[in-house]
């Protein structure tokens, strides 16, 4: 019954600011499309349940869109919004650490698969073979998780030393790669998280003090007009008799003169009272984006348009000139989206395959088919590079390829696979450590993801 009775009052609340607003003006507030949002799934919720449409579990994922309703107290809570407000501006940069940190992730799920693939088999006969093992894709990334967080990891570590025997060069390279991941991921990814919080903190006690003083001015001019819309003076109370009388005097002949147009003032002053009732909330929305993004924001926070590169006034690898058709072509190809875009699907294709493999029966059907989109994979990798270098030429002068470190990343991942395919049947070792470098696939995504190349910059 109570919950009825608020559906019902929430709704009305809202058919009466559609009615006052309109339609389009009540949809300008972000608060009024979310209120919108709750009261239509709590309408929905309420038609289910007296119909008995959905299944109990249905019913109660809607019911738990109620619970958004206690945001609407950010309405009314100056600090409370200020600090919402601070971190929605802030998302960019959360997002490109995420992006990063699941990279960071990946990577060393598929570094553990190729060093610790089937090994924990060898050492867990008899006993059931731990969850955390690097036998699959996903259970690497579990695996990864959990030393990140620091739940139990010197034990993987113990089991990883394990495995490989670990005595000597074997363990310390062993214990490298667990100790690299848990100081990168704990204490600098993740601690980089707490420093954009506190860095929001600050930014929303800023935005608190800055939306106090803009409402003392607010009420003050609202205090001034209401004196002038009455004709109260300043130091009128202060005048003496004479002038008092005077004063009064002239104000009942001008009253009287007047008094036609008094109707109307007082229409006019009524009607500016209710649309500024009325737009109140959206002017409060605006002015607190606009206070929201008064501070610097940081690289990451902005749009920067990116400009295609011109081809540099010099001879690529002392052959093409700057006006050779081949190399305008080989530039335009290059700086081409649609280029672009296939280069990055290609990226995130081979990664997967990396994730895909199975480690625990290298010869099997799936590793056969996978070795083959491998070749595929860095036939177009090799392409890109090729357009590249004839493009901008290699090194030697100004805006050359390799003076880029992301290019030059670019180049030693596909140099590892080029490599790792000649002398396939000639050293397996030296095979084995390559083909485990191939893993250093998905960083080729960050030359490409301007939000992830800044983050890193910044």
């Amino acid at each position: 019954i109570a919950n009825r009775i608020f559906v019902i009052l929430f709704s009305f609340e809202m058919l009466l600011k559609m009615y006052s607003l309109g339609i389009t003006g009540y949809f300008v507030s972000n608060f009024n499309r979310f209120d919108c949002f709750v009261v239509i799934a709590s309408i929905i919720e309420f038609v289910l349940i007296y119909r008995d449409l959905m299944p109990p579990l249905g019913i109660s994922v809607l019911r738990c869109v109620r619970l958004l309703r206690v945001f609407k107290v950010t309405r009314y809570w100056t600090a409370l919004r200020n600090l919402v407000a601070s971190l929605l501006n802030s998302m960019k940069s959360i997002a490109s650490l995420l992006l990063l940190l699941f990279l960071f992730i990946v990577i060393f799920a598929l570094l553990g698969m190729q060093m610790f693939g089937g090994k924990f088999d060898r050492i867990f006969e008899v006993e059931e073979k731990p969850r955390n093992n690097f036998d699959s894709f996903w259970s690497a990334l579990i695996t990864v998780f959990q030393i990140l967080t620091g739940e139990d990891w010197n034990e993987v570590l113990y089991t990883g030393i394990r495995a490989l025997d670990g005595l000597g060069l074997v363990g310390t390279v062993v214990c490298a790669y667990f100790i690299v991941l848990f100081i990168c991921g704990n204490y600098i990814l993740l601690n980089v998280f707490l420093a954009i919080a506190v860095d929001n903190l600050a930014d929303a006690e800023t935005l608190t003090a800055a939306e106090e003083e803009e409402q003392k001015k607010r009420e003050e001019a609202k205090l001034g007009e209401e004196r002038k819309l009455n004709g109260d003076v300043p130091g009128v109370n202060q005048e003496d008799d004479g002038t008092l009388g005077a004063d009064e005097k002239l104000r009942k002949e001008t009253d009287n003169n007047a008094i036609d147009n008094g109707d109307n003032v007082k229409q006019d002053k009524d009607n500016r009272d209710i649309d500024e009732g009325l737009n109140e909330d959206e002017m409060g929305e605006q002015e607190d984006e606009e206070r929201a993004t008064a501070r610097p924001r940081r690289l990451s926070e902005l749009n920067i348009v990116e400009k295609v590169k011109p081809i540099p006034p010099y001879s690529s690898l002392f052959i093409f000139q700057h006006t050779n058709k081949f190399r305008i072509f080989c530039h335009r190809v290059c700086n081409h989206r649609a280029f672009g875009y296939i280069i990055l699907i290609c990226i995130l294709l081979s990664s997967i395959s990396l994730g895909a493999e199975d480690p625990v029966d290298p010869d099997s059907f799936r590793n056969r088919i996978l070795n083959t989109a491998d070749y595929f994979f860095t036939a177009v990798f090799t392409v890109e590079i090729c357009l590249k270098v004839i493009s901008y030429g290699l090194i030697l002068h100004p805006g050359a390829f390799c003076r880029n470190r992301f290019n030059i990343l670019d180049i030693v991942v596909v140099s590892v696979s080029l490599i790792s395919m000649v002398i396939k049947d000639r050293a397996m070792s030296v095979v084995k450590i390559l083909r485990v470098l191939r893993v250093l696939r998905p960083l080729r995504a960050i030359n490409r993801a301007k939000g992830l190349k800044v983050s890193i910059d910044d």
